[in-house]
């Protein structure tokens, strides 16, 4: 496979494909040619093309791609840790994913867009290959194009080359806006403004939780990655601290606003602990939210900064 790059010692690529045929070869020929070079090549695909690569490549470390996909600060963990083990072993990561989403609910494909930007942010500057592969025939074509956006590199016609549109991630996510929840055209089934101190409104937001979700587990999720959100308005953006929640048989919105945190911008933050490996230095709120829900907005504007929590009542087969 022809390599045509202007920064060789990082490559972040797309590709998108129209049939089987063309997405087994295109991720095939990225495995071989990374096993060639002696690099630590991983590849997670579809268990139909898994089975195809691990016939024809036993050398290559093949994942299989399944429901739920994983949540961003969870994907990117699972790569840094390929990373730093490509490094101890003196080898280079080179990976190959496809992307793909179960449903055709938008926010499930606005997510995974989400994700591409974190790790082109996160990833930016290490030194590591990595291609994902679309299948124009699943993906819808707004999401292609805004995915474009996320990649220094594309491949046409089996070549990878410096993809033009390509922008940085700060500039992705503006262009991304916010994601519309039409729940919150409702009324609230919870309301709070100016909440006295943090363990009162914990308990409240508890009380507005309980039985909302399919499972225990769910809702005892929500609530943390909640409490830890109404902690960093108190702590850091400071009176008044307000809450909603919006709650239907699909899904639970959540929205914590402070009076405070101007300059601050959260919509790249928490995909990674703020002070690394190490959580004794606290900085997890929300990266704990990112991991605990389905979806984590943030905005911020010169009255304060409102952090948006969403989950599915069901959790994802």
């Amino acid at each position: 496979m022809h390599v045509d790059v202007g920064t060789p010692d990082r490559v972040h690529g797309l590709v998108a494909c129209s049939s089987d045929d063309e997405l087994l070869s295109v991720v095939l020929g990225w495995a071989r040619a990374g096993l060639a070079d002696g690099d630590l090549t991983v590849v997670v695909v579809l268990p139909w093309a898994a089975e195809h690569v691990r016939a024809e490549l036993p050398g290559a470390e093949v994942c299989e791609l399944g429901p739920p996909a994983p949540r961003a600060p969870d994907g990117i963990a699972l790569q840094l840790g390929l990373v730093r083990r490509a490094a101890a072993e003196g080898r280079r990561l080179r990976m190959v994913g496809q992307v793909h989403e179960d449903g055709g609910d938008p926010r499930l494909w606005d997510e995974r867009l989400r994700c591409e930007v974190a790790y082109e942010h996160v990833f930016g500057a290490t030194p590591l290959s990595t291609l994902c592969v679309y299948d124009r025939r699943t993906v819808p074509p707004a999401v292609l194009e805004a995915a474009l956006l996320a990649h220094p590199q594309c491949m046409v016609d089996r070549h990878l080359g410096t993809n033009p549109a390509h922008l940085a991630p700060l500039d992705v996510v503006a262009s991304l806006g916010t994601p519309v929840e039409p729940l919150q055209a409702a009324e609230p089934v919870f309301a709070v403004d100016d909440a006295p101190t943090l363990p009162e409104l914990r308990h409240a937001l508890s009380a507005a939780l309980r039985g909302r979700f399919a499972d225990r587990d769910t809702e005892e999720d929500v609530h943390l990655a909640a409490s830890e959100i109404a902690a960093n308005a108190f702590r850091h953006g400071g009176r008044p601290v307000s809450a909603r929640v919006w709650a239907d048989a699909e899904r639970v919105v959540l929205t914590v606003s402070d009076g405070g945190q101007q300059g601050f911008d959260g919509r790249l933050a928490g995909y990674r602990p703020a002070h690394g490996d190490d959580l004794a230095h606290g900085g997890m709120g929300l990266w704990l939210a990112r991991k605990l829900c389905d979806h984590v907005d943030v905005e911020s504007g010169a009255t304060g900064t409102t952090v948006r929590l969403t989950t599915a009542v069901r959790p994802r087969a």
